[in-house]
């Protein structure tokens, strides 16, 4: 049968980003959520031939935006050191290569991946594996998941506010909710 292609409906997807942070007491258990507000993906999958496939994922590093409810000073503080940290000027863009995947049947249409690949963020490559379950309809496929990357990995410099009394933790949480598209002819 061979892959088909598939390809981001960017308005029916999402990416989010959460940090973790440490410090003061109270104000510790912030979990600050960002939304990837730019972000393209193209998928190849063929429900016959479980070991191949592929996955890449282009993410716009000045794209982020806070979802969680702050006010607009904060906003802007955040925003700031969010830039310090990806400097989106100079490092526009965080790609994502898959090199192998291999998923599992699980029922009728809906499976488990597993996506080894090459994660680029800031200059640096590294290899970083998604855990995603897919469901398969006649003309798209869904995936949802999540993964964890360590800033440290890449050369990140570690995020602090109010003077270093609160830091993010060097691990982020990425979640996703990608719905694709079947291309013609595919």
């Amino acid at each position: 049968m061979g892959n088909t292609r598939y390809v981001l409906d960017a308005t029916s997807s999402q990416l989010t980003v959460q940090a973790f942070a440490e410090g003061l007491a109270g104000i510790a258990d912030h979990r600050p959520q960002f939304s990837v507000r730019q972000f393209s993906a193209e998928l190849e999958f063929d429900p016959e031939e479980l070991e191949g496939g592929a996955l890449r994922l282009v993410a716009r590093t000045g794209s982020l935006e806070i979802m969680d409810e702050v006010s607009r000073k904060d906003r802007k503080a955040i925003e700031g050191v969010i830039g310090e940290v990806l400097h989106p000027e100079r490092y526009p863009e965080v790609a994502f290569q898959s090199s192998r995947v291999v998923c599992t049947h699980v029922d009728q249409n809906r499976y488990r991946a597993e996506v080894l690949g090459t994660a680029n963020l800031h200059g640096e490559e590294n290899v970083q594996t998604i855990q995603a379950q897919m469901i398969l309809t006649e003309g798209s496929l869904r995936a949802h998941g999540e993964f964890r990357l360590r800033q440290s990995d890449f050369g990140l410099t570690i995020a602090s506010v109010a003077g270093g009394l609160l830091r993010i933790k060097d691990e982020l949480k990425f979640t996703f909710f990608l719905v694709a598209q079947r291309q013609n002819g595919a």
